[in-house]
């Protein structure tokens, strides 16, 4: 491509930049994965921005952004920020240095948190007007400093010399830095949620306040005796990455306890955050300080680390500020007898939040009091603290059944929470899977062995979310429970290969990375082409969290081209170019951004009789295909199929309340109602069809069918 192209171009809608076929270079055929990521964070975003979402809502979406954000630069952009400086001149696939991509992230962030700041300042009048004041701005003097001061009594202080180094300081933790003529301060507000106070209610309104912003305006107060020149609140994020070597893995614990300590306090750091009206000696000396380029540092009007006010969205208040609060119903199959003799005669779908997870631990419950009960197989990538699927594998361990567990200690943020209960399963007497280094489980599967007559029946649950109660009641997600005798055998299979650490051949049910994953699923695509072309019937319908997988997307391109129909419902970030003439004008991608996190991914592959259906924990990602084992499952019940074909991925693609359609430039558009349309919001239909038993859907009447 030229350096400079005439201004016409551009004005006519820039052919240059539209990919025509598949000879045309990759770098205009792949939408870059991290700008898409943000776009993803724009949409979360609109949703703090919605007026006719509750305000408590709002300030949860606000606070949901921040964290987002904070996560992406400790793992995405402190990656970014390496190969920068490692190899200079590499360029990713849509064409971009990394250091080209660093500019380019930093421009979005800030334009997303000057968004993020008007926002917020809009939801504070919302829920003022509602009963809810949290106090941002400090004047000289004021009714709540008493109040507020007696709560900072476990603060500390560090005053240095201007040439002094700056104290430890902790990722994510909230600082109020000082600076006087000659020397300098840092307060440490001790645990991130001590900097908001609750003040009790001012007649009938509930008031909190921001200690770390009283801190900074009353630094005269606190501090006499020294000439205040400037004072702010401000936080730094480091780098996530642990920084183990996969390949010694007689030591992996270790590693990890060690890497856990230095993402803490010791890593680089990615980002500078400070809440100054203004860009500021004492911003620019504490990036100094710490190494940083002005890149680094990052200002925003904007209180920091939102995701602490989470005891303010969480607090008793009016019906008005929130969601109506969802109740998962518990699937009417299961309540009647035990979760055994059901699975003899039907497999059971569970879409959770709207299906209770109860049902799922449940079945791990009974199979660990089930004296009929031999064996229990199970991988954890996620769980909740207080975890009742860990306290069934310890009781059913307890009972002398034989239980088998691996838990993946390198699941980022969850490493300490998973190596306690390794530690605890363990001593149960659970067989705890030495932990692979290369490679990360994700896969969401338990497998019950029990003795019934002259045999043994397999019973399985495969997910495509995390053994999490607390997630389950936020994310959308799928579980299958079944007894079918193909699928239940090649679970052991599985099972066998994680315990034994080899690959397993005869799999001819389950897709497996890092096995036949991604081939599967790229001749699966290829398939389509065929019947595309022999008769019409091509068709690709797809819902996962992040199309990242060049591959896959290549092949996307050509069954495009050859004409196979493909929607595709894409929460996050997408890599492929939808809807270009000549490469993928018979793609359509839509995002659905609501109250629940979508995070269910299912597969489907023609329709009619020959369709093929997969409930996956994987996303079409390089990551999810070559450096995790992960499974995808199908689908054979006829009535489950319809209801995830017609129902999910149907709904989901004509949704026309919460829903964002990709454009060709890699934007995203929300979708509107045509006029005299009924409104189509599909979180809200779903929650719908659970409370009404699924009548009126494909899953109605299945009381009186067997399998």
């Amino acid at each position: 491509m030229d350096e400079w192209l005439p201004l016409e171009d551009f004005r006519s809608g820039s052919k240059a930049f539209q990919p025509a076929g598949r000879g045309t270079p990759i770098v205009q055929r792949l939408y870059n994965r991290d700008l898409s990521w943000l776009n993803f964070n724009d949409r979360v975003l609109s949703e703090a921005a919605d007026s006719s979402v509750p305000a408590l809502e709002r300030l949860r979406f606000a606070a949901i952004v921040s964290a987002n954000l904070d996560e992406f630069f400790m793992v995405r952009v402190a990656e970014i920020a390496k190969t920068a400086g490692r190899t200079p001149k590499f360029r990713y696939p849509d064409g971009l240095t990394a250091r080209q991509l660093l500019a380019l992230v930093r421009e979005h962030a800030l334009r997303q948190k000057a968004l993020q700041a008007r926002h917020f300042r809009d939801i504070l009048d919302t829920l003022g007007r509602h009963g809810v004041r949290l106090v941002v701005e400090f004047g000289p003097t004021g009714s709540y400093d008493q109040e507020i001061q007696a709560r900072l009594s476990g603060s500390r202080i560090a005053l240095r010399r201007s040439d002094e180094a700056l104290p430890a300081l902790v990722s994510q933790k909230i600082y109020v830095f000082v600076r006087f003529a000659h020397h300098y301060a840092v307060i440490d507000l001790g645990e991130r949620e001590n900097r908001l106070v609750e003040l009790g209610a001012d007649g009938k309104t509930a008031v909190w306040a921001l200690a770390d912003r009283w801190v900074a305006a009353r630094a005269v107060d606190l501090l006499p005796g020294h000439e205040v020149i400037e004072a702010f609140p401000y936080k730094i994020i480091r780098d996530a990455d642990l920084g183990y070597r996969p390949t010694e893995e007689h030591d992996l614990e270790e590693q990890i306890l060690e890497g856990i300590r230095r993402r803490r306090g010791e890593s680089k750091v990615i980002r500078l955050e400070v809440d100054a009206p203004s860009y500021s000696e004492g911003a620019l000396f504490l990036a100094a300080q710490l190494g940083l380029d002005s890149a680094a540092l990052y200002r925003f009007d904007l209180p920091i680390d939102l995701p602490a006010l989470r005891r303010i969205f969480e607090a008793p208040a009016g019906s008005k500020l929130r969601y109506p609060q969802i109740r998962p119903q518990s699937p009417r199959l299961l309540r009647s007898k035990n979760v055994f003799e059901t699975l003899k005669s039907r497999d059971i779908l569970l879409h959770h939040p709207y299906d209770s997870f109860d049902a799922v631990v449940n079945f791990l419950l009974e199979a660990a009091r089930d004296p009929s009960v031999s064996e229990i197989s199970h991988t954890i990538y996620r769980t909740s603290q207080a975890s009742p699927v860990i306290e069934a594998l310890k009781e059913a361990s307890r009972q002398g059944k034989k239980v088998m567990v691996y838990i993946e200690i390198k699941a980022r943020f969850d490493e300490a929470a998973n190596l306690q209960w390794a530690g605890e399963l363990r001593s149960a007497g659970a067989q705890v899977v030495e932990p692979f280094g290369g490679f990360k489980v994700h896969s969401k599967i338990t497998r019950v062995v029990r003795n019934e007559g002259t045999g043994q029946t397999v019973y399985v649950h495969l997910g495509t979310g995390n053994y999490h109660p607390g997630t389950a009641r936020q994310y959308t997600d799928l579980g299958l429970l079944t007894s079918d005798e193909a699928i239940s055998r090649e679970t052991g299979l599985y099972f066998s290969a994680l315990a034994e650490r080899r690959e397993a051949p005869g799999f001819k049910e389950l897709l497996i990375a890092p096995w036949n994953l991604h081939d599967e699923f790229v001749r699966l695509i290829h398939e389509e082409i065929k019947f595309q072309k022999r008769d019409g019937s091509g068709r690709i319908t797809a819902k996962m969290n992040s199309l990242v997988d060049p591959d896959i997307i290549e092949a996307l391109y050509d069954a495009s081209a050859a004409g196979v129909r493909i929607d595709l419902l894409v929460r996050g970030i997408c890599c492929l170019k939808a809807g270009i003439r000549g490469m993928s004008e018979m793609i359509r991608v839509v995002s659905v951004v609501d109250r629940f996190l979508e995070h269910s991914r299912i597969y489907s592959f023609g329709t009619g009789e020959r369709q093929k259906l997969y409930l996956s924990s994987a996303d079409w990602m390089p990551r999810n295909f070559f450096s995790r084992y992960e499974l995808a499952f199908p689908v054979k019940d006829p009535d489950l199929k319809r209801y995830i074909t017609e129902i999910i991925l149907a709904k989901g693609l004509a949704d026309n309340v919460k829903a964002w359609d990709l454009r060709p430039d890699g934007t995203y558009e929300r979708l509107s109602r045509q006029s005299g349309a009924e409104p189509v919001q599909s979180q809200a239909l779903f929650e719908q069809f659970a409370q009404s038993e699924y009548k009126g859907t494909p899953l109605d009447g299945r009381l009186k069918r067997r399998r």
